[in-house]
Formats: C-alpha cells, sequence, structure tokens
C-alpha cells in the first residue's frame, strides 16, 4: 500500500508538471494540507520503525500533530480538516521516484488520513530535522521462559532391569524396572531478552513404561535398583509379561516445567514435558521346568 502511494504521488506530480525543487510551499497558503501537488514542507519530528514500516510522529503542537488527532475537531466539519492521520517516511525509493522536496538530509512523508474530504491518496510532503528513535521490541517474559525451557537439555533415560539385559525375561515373573536414580533431579536453564531474564526449570515426575505388548507401566519415581544382596526387598516399579516374544521397552521421563523472571513480572508453569526416550529389545521366554528322578526310584 505505502508503495503504491509513491507511484501514484510520483504519477500525481508529474501530471500537474509540478517542479518539486524551487516550488513555493504548497501548503502554506492551506493550513492543513489539501493540496494537490507534493512540495509543501515540515521540519522536526521524529522517525520511528515499527513492523518493518518508518512513522513520522510530528512535533508536538503543529497543525500536522492537531491533524493526527483519532477524533475530529469540534464544531461544524470542515472539508479541508482531516482528522486521524498517520505517517509513513517514503525513504530513498520515494525521493529517488519524487526528487528531492528541500533542504537535505530529509525525506517524503506520505500521510494517510479520515474526515470529509481527504485526497485519496493524499500528497506527501517534504520533512527535515526528524529525529530517530529506537522502539524497543517488547517480548513478553513467558515468551522468553519458553526459549528458556527449549535449552534445557533433558536427557534420555539409561534402562535397568532385573533380570538385566541381555538376559531373557520370564513369562509371569516380574521384572524389576528403573532408571538412573543420580539423574532424578531438577534442572534449569536461564534465556533473556532486553532486560528481561528467565530461568525455566524441569523437575522430573514420572517414568512412562511401554512394554512393546500393548501395555504401559507409569511409576511416580526412578524405581528401586534391584539388590541381589537383599533377596526381600520390594518394589513399586515392575512388570510381569503374560506371553514370550521379543519386545522394545521404551522409557520416557515427564518434567513439570516451572519459570520465574528477573526484570519483569511473570512466572508459574509451563505445563509437563516429555524428555527423549530410551529403547532396549528384550526377550521374554517360557520358563521351563525338568523333573528329574529321585535317588532309589523305580
Amino acid at each position: 500500500m505505502r508503495a503504491g502511494l509513491v507511484t501514484v504521488a510520483a504519477i500525481l506530480v508529474l501530471t500537474l508538471g509540478a517542479s518539486v525543487v524551487g516550488t513555493p510551499p504548497a501548503w502554506a497558503g492551506d493550513t492543513y494540507g489539501q493540496d494537490t501537488s507534493a512540495a509543501a514542507q515540515a521540519s522536526g519530528g521524529q522517525l520511528s520503525v515499527q513492523a518493518g514500516v518508518t512513522e513520522w510522529t510530528p512535533p508536538s503542537g503543529s497543525h500536522w500533530a492537531q491533524a493526527a488527532r483519532p477524533d475530529p475537531p469540534p464544531g461544524k466539519p470542515n472539508p479541508n480538516q482531516p482528522y486521524g492521520c498517520s505517517y509513513s517516511a517514503g525513504g530513498p525509493s520515494a525521493t529517488a521516484s519524487l526528487g528531492v522536496g528541500g533542504a537535505q538530509p530529509g525525506q517524503w512523508v506520505f500521510p494517510v488520513c479520515a474526515g470529509p474530504g481527504v485526497i485519496d491518496p493524499m500528497p506527501p510532503f517534504w520533512v527535515t530535522g526528524a529525529k530517530p528513535v529506537v522502539v524497543a521490541l517488547q517480548v513478553a517474559p513467558v515468551v522468553v521462559a519458553e526459549r528458556a525451557a527449549r535449552t534445557l537439555g533433558l536427557s534420555s533415560p539409561v534402562i535397568e532391569m532385573a533380570p538385566p539385559v541381555p538376559h531373557a525375561q520370564l513369562v509371569n515373573v516380574a521384572t524389576w524396572l528403573w532408571v538412573n536414580p543420580a539423574a532424578w533431579h531438577p534442572v534449569s536453564a536461564s534465556a533473556s531478552a532486553g532486560p528481561v531474564t528467565t530461568t525455566a526449570v524441569a523437575a522430573p515426575t514420572k517414568v512412562v513404561w511401554a512394554m512393546g505388548d500393548g501395555q504401559q507401566v507409569t511409576c511416580a519415581g526412578p524405581g528401586s535398583p534391584y539388590d541381589p544382596s537383599a533377596p526381600d526387598a520390594t518394589t513399586t516399579c515392575s512388570y510381569t509379561w503374560a506371553q514370550p516374544g521379543t519386545y522394545t521397552v521404551t522409557a520416557t521421563i515427564y518434567w513439570a516445567v516451572t519459570w520465574s523472571a528477573t526484570g519483569a513480572a511473570g512466572g508459574g508453569s509451563l505445563g509437563v514435558q516429555a524428555g527423549p526416550a530410551a529403547r532396549v529389545r528384550v526377550e521374554v521366554v517360557q520358563s521351563q521346568a525338568i523333573n528329574t528322578p529321585s535317588s532309589g526310584g523305580s
């Protein structure tokens, strides 16, 4: 749309045969710029970049600033009195099309206004002495926290079983399941954007075991390592296969992720995140009973 305004304005200037250099300010006798030539001039104000478009903010108290007000002036509507104006700077491309319109450095500015009798497109005017301003990009703290969460570096668990892999598991005999308890602790990562720094913390909450036969086991902790010196020990994380076969067992740790911020208000939960899974293939066999004759038997 802005490029279209530049082209139309250029055609308008050429059609009217107006020279932008040396022409008296066309808006000098027309306070609100309802003139058909592109030769009016303004000075001061600020230039800022918003979403890739350079906007001009006129000096406070100028008639350009009055025309930028969102509501029409009080009283009887004046067809030569626009309102709700916004001003975009054309930059070097507009200067190349229209030529230089006044003292340099400067650039063409294109108004878009509302109100009765507004010209479409409004004629551009030449602005000098505008000061550039840096518009800080405001990033929501939760967005920065999500960025931190993506760098947590969650590791896949190390699967342990009893009987240990690669030994075969037995049908109808419970297999102990656990992951390395030393890795069962929170991890954290931070990210910053401007004055805001967020920290994401992931705490392990459960392990979901997919046993390869369509069944799952959910354990609230890492599980208990099997200790052969403690034959009476028990575990709350185990599984019993009902059929022999070769199965791929998958273990996934789920982490509850929370975040906090400095430099801005915010904090809370980012939900539960699954870490990378670990897999192992196991053989499940039917135990065989072997009968041996007793001594002295017939």
